[in-house]
């Protein structure tokens, strides 16, 4: 059996912090309850430390550590700066699949326009080839927030982002490297999957990792859609 060589490109939605499974885990365990030998791969492997105000400063305390853990997400990561080096870590790690969900940090902290943001998109897939011109490029939507929630005009920001982010998915995908959408935005509901308003939850973790998990199944082959209804995860993270 040949090993599916996977990277998870991400903010801190993909990284997550101290007491987490993170979706990266949840997904992990889903594609080898269904026979597929998987290779998670990425420079990183840690969780962000929750209790220190650096960024990335690494913590290994998993929810439950029993997975490959390796990654390419890091808190605060937007595509305007993920896009220099993506290049790199592709070619360095040789990932078939790149799984990503970026772009809320490039609304909210870069504020650039749909133009410019599409631009970058551009320039992430078109740079992500050169390491790998035959990687398969699985793009999450941007997921609901409680800003979105009171802020209209985010709100109509966060719409436009996953629109074009479809019409750049659907003009750039080759047969050598396809590129399809996960919406991830789907059955994600900041207030029933977030602990923050933001970052999911172990029932956002789910959400989350089952969208990317139907669209492996539905456009690659591998492994099987999630199933539903989701069961409920009890919590470990103290309120």
């Amino acid at each position: 059996m040949s090993v599916v060589t996977m990277m998870i490109v991400g903010d801190s939605i993909s990284h997550g912090s101290s007491g987490d499974w993170t979706w990266r885990y949840r997904l992990f365990k889903h594609l080898k309850q269904h026979g597929i030998a998987l290779d998670f791969v990425g420079p990183r492997n840690d969780l962000d430390a929750i209790e220190t105000p650096e960024i990335g400063d690494g913590d290994a305390t998993y929810a439950d550590p029993d997975f490959d853990p390796d990654h390419n997400a890091q808190w605060g990561r937007p595509y305007c700066l993920e896009m220099g080096e993506i290049a790199q870590k592709v070619a360095a790690h040789r990932p078939a699949y790149m799984l990503v969900l970026l772009g809320i940090n490039d609304l909210f902290w870069y504020g650039h326009s749909p133009d410019q943001n599409e631009a970058n998109l551009r320039a992430f897939i078109s740079n992500a080839r050169t390491g790998n011109q035959e990687v398969k490029i699985i793009l999450g939507t941007l997921l609901d927030t409680h800003k979105a929630s009171v802020d209209p005009e985010f709100n109509a920001r966060v719409s436009e982002f996953n629109r074009r982010l479809i019409l750049t998915a659907c003009d750039m995908t080759t047969e050598r490297s396809p590129i399809v959408i996960a919406a991830t935005h789907a059955e994600f509901v900041a207030s029933a999957h977030t602990w923050d308003g933001t970052h999911p939850n172990g029932d956002g973790e789910l959400r989350i990792a089952a969208a990317f998990a139907d669209t492996l199944a539905g456009q690659f082959g591998v492994g099987a859609a999630y199933p539903r209804p989701f069961p409920k995860v009890a919590e470990l993270r103290p309120v």
